[in-house]
């Protein structure tokens, strides 16, 4: 659009800056509204060279359209796609198929005085402020500037006076009391704006957070409010306006006003770009009728050599020539009309698609963008052949920025912007700086309709391909250049929009972003727009403050809190209030985030109504995406994300619980995709302020009413969707555990009544490991409450067979079991069971002497020197390796706990050191140790063992082996650091320090004239040493601390204990006669016994259970192994 030239006494640079204001049509995106003119935006080098496969010397078809009915085909236009495909919210009921566009009407004027420019500005203003649901418009002359009205917020869409007693509908709308109850008497049972059915026929309670807002709003502006204060009688007002809101909220019931793009939207805020004042005069305002036929007599042979001539540089000519008469013209209406005539337009079309001057491609572009501005009926004949938005896609991909203005007028959908892959140009349009050219002006900069049609092309299509244009976008740089056009008012929503497109598409640019935006822009945009910009705007700092470093976004938050005239947080509370149910979660964490950067205190209104709100959400039956999204906000709360974005609370949690393999492989990945590789020391360092401000975060989500979150988190577990129930899962479990951390409040007591039952259920349904082991962690908050100990005690049976299989995965896990097995109320004999699973033959290499678990391998030894190693990880034993390096039977096989090496004693006289490997076990040193070896304990420094005679034998791996004798004779051995035990024939254990070889009596016990009373067997767990021997007095043996050599426990059995094998929670001695009972470790009372195959003939040789304590295996005399399974 061209202004009409000024009095030609006035100064010609005045004269160029309102000819650049008109001629730079203020741009927006498609769902925004014009505000301002835009500035001057730079195009592509001149230099550019253009792609094209024509010889040097081009001419035109010979073959020309002389009537627009007739389409023809451009040699150098990229070929017809005729297999568009479209989306049901891109097309709007177009057929598939086809390619139809909307129209705009546009009207150009003769003349534009300041007057006029004022009413165009005044009327795009108002058709803006008609998009709002939450806001009725008023004529412009009755409108008023920022200074001189009241925020649209405090004032009744009724009355359009401030409120004095606001009330807040279900439906999210706000209204005066009585005038909404005046509404309501007259039968009415809808809302006035959104039209939605009003559940409740009585009114809520006045909405006090809003009336204190106001209050403090009418101390500052006392006549303002004066001006606008409510009446008692709002009949009048009321009548004056009811029509309006019908009207409003016919046209708007439709609209979401959420962040959520409708095709409505689009195409609103699209018709509204361009739209000139309706202002015509005579053309002899500006030039005399008699110079217009000239300069249309003038044309005339130009426009037949453009329609008719085969010579490319005549026509290339004609087009320069063209463009300075019709600038002579100033934009004529007859001029235009004669240019407008369909040959004339296909010719320039034709020239698009030949020349190779960017002067004349760029004049052939600013010559039709000028027509079609003007008449609608150019942007059908430039439609109505697809070859010929080819060829404008085409040479916008070559280089020619201005082509995107006549892309954007034509209004493509979005399949058609798609096929062309426009995303990598259109962003290299806005990082160039353009050409200064004055004598040529395009209605709109090549920048801005770049940032229009990048947009459409990233709210267009569905997930994936909105992904894929947004992660194109960033790997073409073009988030930098994005960021720094926010500085100008046009096309700033449709940046943030992007922005916000690439953040979700990839969260790892949040830091890019956070490190070059400024933010005033973005919060200007949020206070000054509608409730569809607002909520861009919501969305865009939410994604924006989810950073990975927690002093970064505490800066960042802190930025958005203390930035503009207005108090943001104000500002985000009136929003809260009455944002649509999607919108909720992210600006109430938004507002609960820049409440905690101080020390919470007593009350906070921003803090209670945040969390209200969250939990509200939570709380609803319906809405199950705004459910999640309170969720997804509460969770990121924690703040602990990786540098790409993602949470890892999760992995975390788990991390806490024993099971570390998803923070590793996630840790592992960040690294890898890290290339300065500090991300472990930059983590360490945020650890602290990250950790005060979790504790920060999940105090005051525990202790709002008392709790009350942990209700709303009892009914999302409960819910059918799964990805919910997840969710709710991860949260439930951080904030159970961190009531561990926290101060005692007693909220732990709402939070075991509430998720008790839930955690149970879980724990005993799920099939998912890691859901699992959040629930052990949670569980684990309520050991350390004995009332809510008792209350998991009741699920003690139920339950510990889960837990039991658990143990390998979580470390917790042992903590729960041994605080059940501790309780009264629970009867431990109830919680042990077993199976038998198979029983193995080995007869043929004698008797089996010892056996050993390692890492899923079971090893056993034999009378005929045979070590059989068997895998066991999947429960039943399979034969894998056989080795015979001993000579005669092999006694013992010891692994120390670190677990590298395996010891071999033999009858043989030696003792064999071998490496372990996954697949097999391969001896690597041979020690001749003089004499036979009757049981052996070794680490890497020395080798403890059993001879002839009385004493023990120290070995250092060389030289002769050292004789300690204390004239008993021992037969067993146990060794814990540097202490070794002996457990003798005269029923005593002795304790010797390997560091000096010196000997004590660690037990003795009382002598018995008749028979033999003898310690068989030693066994070390933990702190504890677990001796067994003869039966004396019904005790066959004894459980001490190795600490304070104090007896804790004994075995109340009359049968002579052989063998002892313990695990986490029970205790199995083995008999000669091959009976097997079974005792709880905490309690040493007996809670079973099992009998071993053969009918008590074979006598038990060796016994040991699984590292996992989920399988048990006992060897016989017989040379037969058996295992149980441990339910």
């Amino acid at each position: 659009m061209k202004m009409a030239e000024e009095k030609e006494t006035g100064p010609k640079a005045q004269t160029s800056k309102m000819k650049n204001q008109m001629h730079s049509t203020t741009f927006f995106s498609p769902m925004d509204s014009p505000k301002s003119p835009s500035p001057t935006i730079l195009s592509p080098k001149p230099d550019v060279q253009f792609k094209k496969e024509n010889p040097a010397e081009l001419h035109l078809l010979s073959h020309r359209i002389p009537d627009s009915s007739v389409s023809t085909s451009l040699p150098s236009s990229p070929p017809v796609r005729n297999d568009h495909s479209f989306n049901s919210a891109d097309s709007d009921g177009e057929v598939i198929g086809k390619l139809k566009f909307r129209r705009k009407n546009y009207s150009r004027t003769q003349s534009f005085d300041s007057e006029n420019c004022q009413v165009l500005e005044n009327s795009t203003i108002q058709e803006v402020d008609e998009g709002s649901q939450s806001y009725i418009s008023l004529p412009m002359s009755e409108k008023l500037t920022t200074q001189t009205r009241p925020p649209k917020d405090f004032l009744c869409s009724i009355t359009s006076q401030i409120f004095f007693e606001p009330v807040t509908l279900e439906t999210g709308q706000t209204y005066e009391r009585k005038a909404i109850q005046e509404w309501l008497e007259r039968g009415n049972v809808t809302c006035p704006i959104t039209l939605q059915p009003l559940s409740a026929s009585i009114l809520p309670k006045t909405n006090y957070v809003l009336k204190r807002l106001i209050s403090s709003w009418k101390e500052q502006y006392p006549d303002l409010a004066q001006e606008f204060s409510y009446s008692e009688t709002p009949r009048d007002s009321f009548r004056s306006s009811t029509k309006e809101i019908h009207l409003a909220s016919t046209l708007d019931k439709t609209s979401d006003i959420s962040c959520d793009k409708s095709i409505d939207d689009y195409l609103n805020y699209r018709k509204k770009r361009f739209m000139r004042a309706a202002v015509f005069t005579s053309p002899t305002s500006v030039i005399s009728q008699a110079a217009v036929e000239a300069i249309i007599n003038n044309l005339k042979p130009y426009g037949s050599c453009l329609s008719t001539s085969d010579s490319l540089q005549e026509c290339e000519a004609a087009v320069l020539a063209i463009a300075r008469l019709w600038k002579e013209s100033k934009a004529d209406p007859g001029v235009q009309s004669f240019l407008s005539n369909p040959t004339i337009v296909n010719g320039f079309v034709e020239i698009l698609s030949a020349s190779l001057s960017r002067e004349v491609l760029r004049t052939s572009i600013y010559i039709l963008s000028e027509l079609v501005f003007a008449d609608e009926g150019v942007g059908n004949t430039l439609t109505s052949v697809d070859s010929d938005f080819d060829c404008l896609a085409a040479l916008l991909k070559n280089g020619l920025s201005e082509a995107d203005v006549l892309i954007y007028q034509l209004t493509p959908a979005f399949a058609q912007l798609s096929a062309h892959d426009l995303v990598s140009s259109l962003v290299l349009t806005i990082l160039n700086k353009s050409e200064d050219l004055d004598d040529i002006q395009f209605v709109m900069e090549p920048r801005d309709a770049a940032i229009a049609l990048l947009e459409q092309i990233l709210m267009g299509g569905d997930e994936c391909s909105r992904s894929l244009s947004a992660l194109s976008v960033i790997s073409t740089n073009g988030i930098p250049a994005l960021v720094k056009c926010l500085d100008r008012l046009e096309g700033r929503r449709s940046i943030v929009s992007i922005l916000l497109c690439c953040m979700q598409a990839e969260k790892g640019c949040r830091s890019l972003i956070a490190n070059r935006i400024e933010l005033s822009p973005v919060l200007e945009l949020f206070h000054a727009g509608n409730d569809s910009v607002r909520g861009i705007c919501v969305d865009f700092l939410s994604e924006l403050v989810q950073l990975h470093r927690r002093k970064f976004c505490n800066q960042i938050l802190q930025i958005i809190k203390d930035e503009g005239a207005f108090s943001t947080m104000h500002t985000f509370l009136v929003y809260l209030q009455m944002a649509p149910a999607k919108q909720q979660p992210a600006i109430a964490a938004l507002l609960l985030q820049l409440d905690l950067l101080v020390e919470p205190r007593e009350m906070s209104m921003y803090r209670e109504e945040a969390i209200d709100i969250l939990i509200e959400t939570l709380r609803r039956k319906e809405f199950s995406d705004s459910k999640m999204m309170a969720l997804d906000a509460l969770i990121s709360l924690s703040g602990r994300l990786t540098s790409s974005g993602k949470s890892y609370t999760k992995a975390w949690l788990l991390k806490i619980a024993g099971f570390d393999q998803p923070y590793n492989a996630l840790m592992k990945a960040e690294q890898l995709r890290k290339e300065d590789n500090d991300l472990m020391e930059t983590m360490e360092e945020e650890e602290k302020p990250a950790s005060s401000w979790e504790r920060r975060v999940a105090f005051v989500l525990c202790n709002h009413e008392n709790g009350s979150i942990f209700k709303a988190l009892e009914e999302c577990l409960k819910s059918d969707s799964l990805e919910m129930a997840r969710s709710c899962l991860v949260l439930a479990t951080w904030l159970t555990y961190m009531l561990s951390t926290l101060p005692h409040t007693g909220v732990k007591d709402a939070a075991r009544k509430s998720l008790l039952d839930e955690f149970i259920n879980v724990l005993q349904s799920s099939k998912n490991l890691e859901e699992k082991i959040l629930v052990t962690l949670a569980m684990k908050t309520f050991v350390s409450d004995p009332s809510a100990l008792e209350a998991l005690g009741v699920y003690a049976k139920c339950i510990y067979r889960t837990l039991r299989k658990l143990k390998r995965n979580s470390l917790v896990v042992r903590d729960i079991m041994e605080a059940l097995m501790n309780l009264p109320s629970v009867d431990a004999t109830q919680l042990w069971s077993c199976s038998e699973m198979v029983e193995l033959d080995s007869s043929a290499n004698g008797e089996v002497l010892s056996l050993l678990h390692l890492n899923g391998r079971l090893l056993s030894s034999h009378s005929d020197g045979t070590i059989k190693v068997w895998d066991v990880g999947k429960r039943l034993p399979r034969l894998v390796q056989e080795v015979r390096e001993h000579t005669k039977a092999i006694t013992c096989l010891y692994v120390p706990s670190s677990g590298d090496k395996l010891y071999s004693g033999s009858f043989d006289k030696t003792i064999r050191v071998w490496s372990i490997k996954p697949e097999e076990i391969h001896c690597i040193q041979v020690h001749d140790v003089k004499e036979a070896v009757y049981d052996l304990t070794a680490n890497s420094k020395v080798a403890c063992y059993i001879s002839h005679g009385t004493g023990v034998k120290v070995y250092n791996w060389s030289g002769t082996p050292k004789h300690i004798n204390f004239n008993k004779y021992v037969k067993c051995l146990a060794m814990t650091g540097d202490k070794l035990y002996c457990g003798c024939s005269s029923y005593s254990i002795q304790e010797v320090d390997l560091c000096n070889y010196t000997t004590n009596t660690f037990y003795s016990g009382t002598r018995k004239l008749l028979g033999k009373q003898v310690i068989h067997s030693l066994h070390v767990h933990k702190d504890l040493l677990f001796a067994g021997g003869s039966s004396v007095d019904a005790i066959a043996g004894k459980v001490f601390s190795l600490s304070t050599k104090a007896v804790i426990g004994s075995f109340p059995t009359g049968f002579d204990i052989q063998r002892i094998a313990v695990n986490s929670d029970f205790i199995y001695t083995a008999t000669k006669c091959g009976l097997i009972e079974v005792w709880v470790k905490e309690k040493v009372i007996k809670a079973a016994s099992i009998k071993m195959a053969g009918g008590g003939h074979a006598k038990t040789t060796s016994l040991t259970s699984d590292m996992n304590e989920l399988m048990l295996f006992a060897a016989s005399s017989d040379g037969r192994i058996q295992v149980w399974a441990l339910d």
